[in-house]
C-alpha cells in the first residue's frame, strides 16, 4: 500500500512541478514582446529558414548590423536547428515560442534522466527526479531565459546530453568509447551553438573522480583524452573546412575575442559570483527551510552517498559558471546552462529529509495533493492561454510597427536617424515580424523613400520628407517628397 502511495504522490509532485514550468514561462510566451538579443537570433533564424544566407554565413537582413557581410553575434547551430522550426511550422510568433518551450521540456527530461541513473542503486530515491526540475526551473534567471528565445536554451540541451553520456559511461562497462565519443559530440554541438561557455562538460570524468573516486586517476585520464581527442578530430575537421573556417574565425577573433578586450559589459571579474548567488537564493532558501526543519524534528541522518552526489553536481554546476570570471564580458543568463546541475545538487541535499516525510503523509492526503495539482495545472494552462493578444514588452513599439507595416510594401527598407538605428530590437522587430528593415542615413548615405524616426530623438529631419499621417505613439514615418 505505501509503495501505491509513494507512487501517486511522486505523481503528484510532478504534475505540481510542471505547473511551476508552465507558470513561469508560459504567460510570457504567449504574450507579445521578447528581449533584444532573442529578436535578432529569432530573424535569423526565420532569415535562414528562407534561404537567406547560408548555415556558416547567416544573415540578419541584406545588410545586416554590424559591417560584416554576414550575421556572427553567435557560432551558427542554434540558428540553424531553429530555422527547421520556421520550415516546418511557418512563420508565425509563436514558432520560436514552441521552440524555446521545447528546450526547456528537454532539458527537464535529461534532469530526470541523470537523476535516475545516480539513484538506480537506490529505491529510496528513485521517482523523486521532479525536486531537482523544481529547484533548477525556479531560479529567475532559468525561468526567464526560457521565456525568451536565449541561445543559452540550446547549448543547455546539448551539454545536458553531454553530462548524461559520460555519467551513462562512467557507471557501465562497456561501450565506454562511444559514450564518450557522443559526450564530446554534443560538447561540439553545444560550443557550435554558444561558443565557450558549452565547453565545461570536458571536466565531467575529473569531477567524477575527484568527488565519488569510483575510478582510478589513470582512468579519469583516459576518460578525459577519450573526449578531448574526438573534439580535437572535429576541431581540425572545421579548421580545414573552408566554409567553417572563415566562419568561425569571424566569431572569434572580430567578435568574441575583440569583445573581450574592447568591450567589457562588467567592473569586476567577480560580478558572475554574485550573480550566481543572487539567482540561487530561491534553492537555498527551500534547503535551508528543510534543513531547519529536519533539525527541529531531529531526523539529521548520515547520507554519505547523498552527501557526495551533491557535491559532485555542486562542482559540474561551477565548472560551468565561474570560469565565466576569465573575462570582463559576463552577463546572469550566460550560466543558464550550467544551472541544471545546481537544481540536481540541492535536490541531492534534500532528498533524504523529504524521503523521511514520505512515510507520514496518508493516502488520503496524496489523493487531495494529486487532484489539487491536477486543478493548478489546468488554471495555469488556461491562464496562460488568455494571455493572448497581450504585451510583456515593448507594447507601444509593436502597436506602431503594426500600423506601419500595413502603410508600407513588404520588404521596404527605411532610413532613420543614427540614434534610432541602434535601438537593435526594433531592427530585430521589423525584420522578424514584418519584413522590413532600416539604415543608418547617415552611413548610407542614401535618400529612401522612406524615413522612420522616434518622436523623441531630436534629430532634423531632412526637408524632402513629408510626415505622414499615422496614428503613431512612439515612432514619426515620412515619406520622400515627389520632384
Amino acid at each position: 500500500m505505501f509503495e501505491l502511495n509513494r507512487s501517486l504522490l511522486n505523481r503528484a509532485c510532478w504534475i505540481f512541478t510542471c505547473a511551476i514550468m508552465c507558470l513561469l514561462t508560459l504567460p510570457v510566451l504567449i504574450k507579445q514582446g521578447m528581449f533584444n538579443d532573442a529578436v535578432l537570433y529569432t530573424s535569423v533564424s526565420l532569415n535562414l529558414s528562407k534561404g537567406i544566407g547560408s548555415f556558416w554565413f547567416p544573415y540578419f537582413d541584406e545588410w545586416n548590423i554590424i559591417n560584416i557581410n554576414s550575421f556572427h553575434e553567435q557560432p551558427p547551430l542554434a540558428f540553424g536547428i531553429q530555422s527547421l522550426f520556421f520550415k516546418l511550422l511557418g512563420n508565425s510568433i509563436y514558432v520560436e515560442r514552441v521552440y524555446t518551450f521545447l528546450c526547456m521540456i528537454s532539458t527537464a527530461m535529461l534532469i530526470h534522466k541523470i537523476w535516475n541513473l545516480v539513484v538506480k542503486n537506490k529505491a529510496e530515491y528513485q521517482g523523486m527526479s521532479y525536486l531537482a526540475v523544481f529547484l533548477w526551473i525556479t531560479i529567475p534567471v532559468c525561468f526567464w531565459s526560457y521565456a525568451n528565445n536565449m541561445h543559452e536554451n540550446t547549448m543547455g540541451v546539448c551539454t545536458a546530453l553531454s553530462v548524461f553520456f559520460s555519467l551513462y559511461a562512467l557507471q557501465h562497462s562497456s561501450f565506454k568509447i562511444l559514450l564518450f565519443t557522443l559526450s564530446a559530440l554534443c560538447i561540439a554541438a553545444a560550443f557550435l551553438c554558444k561558443g565557450f561557455p558549452g565547453l565545461f562538460p570536458i571536466g565531467i570524468p575529473f569531477l567524477y573522480w575527484l568527488c565519488l573516486r569510483k575510478m582510478s586517476f589513470r582512468e579519469c585520464i583516459l576518460y578525459s583524452l577519450n573526449i578531448v581527442c574526438v573534439l580535437f578530430v572535429i576541431g581540425i575537421f572545421l579548421y580545414f573546412y573552408p566554409p567553417s573556417n572563415e566562419s568561425l574565425s569571424i566569431y572569434l577573433f572580430k567578435r568574441a575575442f575583440q569583445r573581450i578586450s574592447d568591450s567589457p559589459s562588467v567592473d569586476s571579474r567577480f560580478f558572475i559570483v554574485g550573480r550566481l548567488l543572487s539567482e540561487l537564493i530561491p534553492a537555498i532558501i527551500i534547503t535551508a527551510l528543510i534543513f531547519g526543519i529536519a533539525y527541529i524534528k531531529r531526523v539529521f541522518n548520515k547520507q554519505i552517498y547523498v552527501n557526495q552526489q551533491a557535491l559532485f553536481f555542486l562542482c559540474i554546476g561551477l565548472s560551468g559558471s565561474l570560469p565565466l570570471m576569465l573575462t570582463k564580458v559576463q552577463n546572469g543568463f550566460y550560466f543558464v546552462a550550467a544551472l541544471p546541475y545546481f537544481g540536481i545538487g540541492f535536490a541531492f541535499m534534500i532528498a533524504p529529509f523529504v524521503n523521511h516525510y514520505y512515510h507520514r503523509i496518508s493516502g488520503k492526503s496524496i489523493k487531495l495533493f494529486f487532484s489539487v495539482s491536477v486543478c493548478f495545472l489546468l488554471c495555469v494552462l488556461i491562464f496562460s492561454f488568455l494571455q493572448k493578444g497581450k504585451y510583456s514588452r515593448d507594447k507601444e513599439m509593436l502597436q506602431d510597427l503594426e500600423i506601419i507595416a500595413k502603410a508600407l510594401p513588404a520588404g521596404t527598407r527605411l532610413s532613420t536617424s543614427p540614434s534610432n538605428y541602434e535601438k537593435w530590437v526594433l531592427n530585430g522587430y521589423m525584420v522578424r515580424l514584418h519584413n522590413l528593415s532600416m539604415g543608418d542615413i547617415l552611413l548610407e548615405q542614401k535618400e529612401r523613400t522612406y524615413f522612420i524616426d522616434d518622436k523623441s530623438s531630436g534629430y532634423k529631419t531632412p526637408d524632402y520628407y513629408q510626415l505622414m499621417d499615422l496614428p503613431l505613439q512612439q515612432f514619426k514615418l515620412y515619406k520622400k517628397l515627389t520632384r
